[in-house]
C-alpha cells in the first residue's frame, strides 16, 4: 500500500550477506503448469524460489522434476483466470499474502491441506500466518511462506546530532506508544528543524491499523470502518499532523529518496523487507542505521503463501514436496538468499538469521525482528477490505494536502467507503 516497493524486491540478500545475480534452478518463463508424470511446477512471481532452495529441494526428491515457472505482470489475475478455465494449473501455486483473503473465500479453488497432513505441522509456524490462510470452514488451502515483521528504522548518526537516544534499546524507551513516537518527532524538529520522524499521515494510518484486532469488515461481513478502533488511527494521524511533524511527502518518490540521503527522513517504519529498498534509495548511508521496536506494537505487512490447486493429480506429492521447500531450513535459506523473513519458529534461532548487519551498524537485527514475529496480532482481513479502507486514505490525503477540515474528511470518508462497501456486498447499517 504506502510503504513499500516490494513488488520489485532485488536479489539481494536482505542482510547483505551474499551477493545478487544467483540465477534460479530449473526457472522457466513459460506461464502453463505441466501435467506430465515426474513434473513438480510451481508458479511464482518475479522474486520466486532461489537457486539454493530448488537445488536442495531437488536433490531430496529425484524421481520429481521440480521447477518453477515465473508469471510475470499481475499474477493474482492470472490465477484467478487459470481457475476459471479449469485448465493449465500446476501442482503447486504461490499467493501472495495481500491476494489471500480474496483466494480464501475460494477454498474449492484448492486442496485442504490439512487432508494431506499439515495439521501435524501447524505447531511448527506462527499461529497469526496459519490463521491467515484458513477458510471459514477450517480448510487449510495456504502453507506459511515468508512473513514481514513491522519494525523502526531510524539513522542513529542523526538521532545524536539532535540529542536524541541512539541506542535501539534506549529508543525504544522513548517509543512505547504512538504519542510517545510524537514527542520524540517534535525533540528532533526542535534540535534539527526540517527533520521529521514520518514521511506521511498515511503511513501512521496504515501502520496503526494494521496492529488492531479488526479492520475494516468483520468476520460476519459488516462493514466497521466507522467504529473507534478506526477512529482511534484516524485522530493519531490528525494529532501527528498537528504537531508539525510530518513530512508530507508522497510514497516512493525521488523526495522520499533524497530525505532519507540527506537525513532529514532520519526515521521510517517498515517490515523486515523494507531494508532492501533504503539499501537501494540510501546505499551510502549504510552502517548509520538501527531498528528498534515499533510505536504501538508490532503488525504485519506482506508475507506469502504456497498452495495445491484443487484436482492435482499428484496432491500427496505436491505437499511433500512444498513442505520441504518451507520447513524451518529451507526458510532460513530463503531469508540468507532472498531476505524473506521466516514463518517457521525453528528457523527464527538459526544461525542463517543470527549475524550482524553491516547495513544497520552492525546491530543483531533478528533480536528485534524475533519479537516483532511472535507478538504480531491476529487481525481478520476481507477481501473486500482494501477497497472499503481506500476512502480514508484518499480523505487522510485531503486533510494533509489542502487543510480540509478532519471531521468532515472522516465523515466523507465514512460515507463513501459505506457506499463502496454496499455495492460489494458488505453489510452496512
Amino acid at each position: 500500500m504506502q510503504l513499500s516497493r516490494r513488488d520489485a524486491l532485488k536479489a539481494a540478500a536482505l542482510f547483505g550477506t551474499l551477493s545478487a545475480g544467483l540465477g534460479l534452478a530449473g526457472c522457466s518463463s513459460a506461464p502453463g503448469g505441466s501435467s506430465q508424470s515426474g513434473a513438480m511446477t510451481i508458479w511464482m512471481w518475479p522474486s520466486g524460489f532461489s537457486k539454493p532452495c530448488l537445488t536442495r529441494a531437488q536433490k531430496k526428491f529425484p524421481n520429481l522434476k521440480v521447477s518453477q515457472n515465473i508469471i510475470g505482470g499481475d499474477f493474482k489475475q492470472k490465477l484467478t483466470t487459470t481457475f476459471s478455465a479449469k485448465t493449465g494449473l500446476p501442482p503447486i501455486t504461490g499467493v501472495k499474502g495481500e491476494d489471500m483473503p480474496f483466494f480464501r473465500d475460494k477454498p474449492d479453488y484448492f486442496v485442504d491441506l490439512n487432508e494431506l497432513g499439515f495439521d501435524k505441522l501447524a505447531g511448527s509456524f506462527l499461529d497469526w500466518k496459519i490463521k491467515q490462510a484458513q477458510a471459514k470452514d477450517g480448510r487449510q488451502i495456504g502453507f506459511p511462506m515468508d512473513i514481514g515483521p513491522t519494525v523502526t528504522f531510524y539513522r542513529f548518526d542523526v538521532f545524536d546530532k539532535a540529542g536524541l537516544p541512539t541506542a535501539p534499546d534506549a529508543v525504544a524507551e522513548r517509543v512505547h506508544t504512538w504519542p510517545d513516537y510524537f514527542r520524540l518527532g517534535e525533540d528532533l524538529l526542535k534540535a534539527l528543524p526540517g527533520h521529521y520522524l514520518i514521511r506521511n499521515a498515511a503511513s501512521v494510518f496504515q501502520m496503526s491499523t494494521a496492529q488492531q484486532e479488526l479492520a475494516f469488515v468483520s468476520e460476519d461481513n459488516s462493514f466497521i470502518g466507522d467504529q473507534p478502533h478506526i477512529r482511534q488511527c484516524w485522530d493519531l494521524c490528525i494529532d501527528a499532523l498537528n504537531r508539525g511533524i510530518v513530512a508530507k511527502i508522497q510514497s516512493n518518490t525521488p523526495d522520499i529518496q533524497a530525505m532519507v540521503n540527506e537525513g532529514t527522513l532520519p526515521a521510517d517504519f517498515g517490515a523486515s523487507w523494507h531494508l532492501d529498498d533504503l539499501q537501494g534509495d540510501a546505499p551510502d548511508t549504510s552502517g548509520k542505521w538501527h531498528i528498534t521496536q515499533c510505536p504501538g506494537g508490532a503488525s504485519n505487512l506482506g508475507g506469502s503463501f504456497l498452495t495445491i490447486p484443487a484436482g492435482t493429480e499428484n496432491a500427496k506429492e505436491a505437499f511433500e514436496v512444498m513442505s520441504y521447500l518451507m520447513d524451518a531450513e529451507g526458510q532460513a535459506i530463503e531469508y540468507t538468499e532472498k531476505g524473506h523473513f521466516p514463518s517457521a519458529h525453528a528457523a527464527l534461532d538459526m544461525d542463517a538469521l543470527q549475524g550482524e548487519v553491516a547495513f544497520l551498524g552492525g546491530q543483531r537485527a533478528i533480536e528485534v525482528f524475533k519479537p516483532a514475529a511472535e507478538s504480531v496480532k491476529e487481525q481478520y482481513i476481507a477481501p473486500t477490505n482494501d477497497a472499503v479502507s481506500a476512502p480514508f486514505f484518499t480523505e487522510l490525503g485531503q486533510v494533509e494536502a489542502s487543510g480540509k477540515n478532519a471531521d468532515k474528511a472522516f465523515d466523507d470518508a465514512v460515507a463513501a467507503a459505506k457506499k463502496l462497501a454496499g455495492q460489494l456486498g458488505v453489510n452496512v447499517k
